[in-house]
């Protein structure tokens, strides 16, 4: 009986890593411009796998399709898309190309933005990394504060890349690559398809607590994440 037992809590175990291991499959959302399908990869392995080589920072990588409906056209800008951290409230618009292999380095921070409830700190510092794209990961200078108020305050993500390379130095191979995969803009009323980009502060987040917010013309088109 101790041996049968046992033998069902290995199957029952197994069964659990299977399910912990299989990824999500794609959401969809839509109004009435627009579908959107939308997938998302957030852990190292499926990024590098997704670029064909390590990125070198803990991006956030979604696969947004977009199918304009009957004969409308769609404006497609990928700062009409915002990833929202419901972990702890921080929201990331997609970064360009350049921003993550371009030269110089790359800096993120955090700015506390006011809730109904308070004020999410913004004393915790920014992100500093070496040359985007080189392996380096960013590490935080300034203090460690704390934060105030309650789940309704958010704190916006900002990425920006102080120059610093000489300017005959060669392209990240990088580079290219994520020309080539990024989300096109352009006016289209014909399926469009492509990746985009992200970066939070902190450790990387959970895939089932990302939401995508696209918001187009007035319009808002929420994609969550959840299993």
């Amino acid at each position: 009986m101790r041996f049968r037992t046992f033998g069902v809590c290995l199957v029952f175990c197994g069964i659990l890593a299977a399910a912990e291991k299989k990824k999500p499959g794609p959401v969809q959302g839509g109004n009435d411009v627009v579908d959107i399908t939308a997938s998302v990869m957030v852990d190292k392995e499926a990024v590098t796998q997704a670029l064909g080589r390590d990125p070198g920072l803990d991006l956030i990588i979604v696969k947004v399709k977009m199918v304009p409906k009957g004969d409308n056209k769609v404006s497609v800008w990928r700062d009409d898309f915002t990833l929202l951290s419901g972990r702890d409230g921080q929201k990331s618009q997609p970064l360009e190309p350049s921003q993550i292999a371009g030269k110089g380095s790359l800096m993120v921070t955090s700015q506390g933005v006011r809730g109904s409830g308070g004020m999410m700190g913004n004393d915790r510092g920014p992100i500093w990394g070496g040359v985007p794209g080189t392996g380096s990961r960013p590490g935080r200078m300034g203090g460690n504060g704390g934060e105030a108020g309650n789940a309704a305050a958010t704190a916006e993500t900002k990425t920006t890349v102080q120059p610093g390379a000489a300017a005959n130095e060669p392209d990240n191979p990088l580079l290219q690559v994520l020309k080539e995969k990024v989300l096109p803009e352009k006016e289209t009323n014909d399926l469009d398809s492509g990746l985009l980009y992200f970066l939070l502060d902190g450790k990387p987040p959970k895939i089932k607590d990302l939401s995508l917010i696209y918001k187009n013309s007035g319009t808002r088109v929420i994609l969550d994440f959840k299993p």
